[in-house]
């Protein structure tokens, strides 16, 4: 996390979710243990209720990155995927 020392904007991100996760835990000393999970897998909304991919670097397996770059690997190369219509045979 280098780059949110060297980046104002980011070191401002940082500093607000770090404010944001002692409310939370002063409220709830537990929370890590009962916070439900994400819908769309991403930890940041399952931990904070907000999704901040702009300095999220923790999660190599992200599914929300995956995803995106996913279909923006399918735009690049002019994939289109056609569900299989003919399930029932």
């Amino acid at each position: 996390m280098s780059w949110g020392v060297e980046d104002e904007q980011r070191r401002k991100g940082i500093l607000e979710l770090m404010k944001l996760s002692e409310e939370i835990v002063r409220a709830n000393p537990n929370h890590v243990n009962e916070v439900n999970k994400s819908r769309n897998g991403c930890w940041m909304e399952q931990m904070y209720g907000m999704m901040r991919c702009d300095f999220c670097d923790l999660s190599q397996d992200c599914p929300v990155r995956e995803e995106h770059e996913w279909q923006e690997y399918l735009r690049t190369n002019n994939i289109i995927i056609v569900p299989d219509s003919d399930n029932n045979s």
